[in-house]
């Protein structure tokens, strides 16, 4: 019952142009090193990841190339050569959709756009991921991953406070057309990450 009234809300929200996300956060503490039976987990860049762009995949040439150039992050898991899964990690902003954006804090890594084959979920690809990834900053001057979840995505939420993360607050966003009005809880405010309109570039 919880579940249905939370997704019977997200469409209400939706259709009035409400979005709301759950902010969640993940030290970039001491990660084990998670490497799922047959896959090679490692960052990729533009050019090894362009000829996986695919509707399946939910991957356009656009999209990478674009990420690339503001210096996202991209760290996958390879099977022989096919692309099982992957996340995508920004420093400074990123896109959400229809011309909404994020920025990110100076404190964090924001964590978005992540995938997984369905015929490989349940293999732990995902932990392994940011596992992978947390190692990866550590070193960076930053001391968190931050994500934003819809509020009906209950699995996402769930399966991301099993690996570890805590969840701080909500974010989100009013949008008609051009005309945008974000809002926040207190602990976001505090964070500093936004929702802003920027009219381009949509993911």
């Amino acid at each position: 019952m919880k579940r249905l009234y939370g997704f019977l809300m997200h469409q209400l929200g939706r259709r009035a142009g409400l979005n709301v996300f759950r902010v969640l956060s993940q030290a970039l503490a001491s990660s084990p090193r998670l490497e799922p039976a047959g896959m090679e987990v490692r960052t990729l860049d533009a050019s090894e990841l362009l000829p996986h762009c695919s509707l399946e995949l939910d991957l356009t040439p656009t999209m990478v190339r674009e990420a690339a150039r503001r210096g996202d992050v991209c760290v996958g898991a390879l099977s022989s050569g096919q692309l099982a899964g992957y996340v995508w990690f920004a420093r400074q902003e990123a896109p959400h959709v229809r011309g909404v954006w994020v920025r990110v804090p100076e404190q964090a890594i924001y964590r978005y756009k992540a995938f997984v084959r369905p015929e490989w979920r349940g293999r732990r690809i995902a932990p392994a991921l940011d596992a992978f990834a947390a190692r990866l900053f550590r070193s960076s001057g930053r001391d968190c991953f931050v994500t934003c979840i819809a509020t009906h995505n209950f699995s996402a939420l769930r399966a991301s406070k099993v690996s570890g993360a805590r969840e701080l607050g909500t974010l989100g966003y009013w949008q008609a057309g051009s005309r945008f009005v974000a809002f926040h809880s207190a602990a976001i405010r505090r964070l500093g990450l936004r929702f802003y309109f920027r009219g381009d570039g949509n993911a």
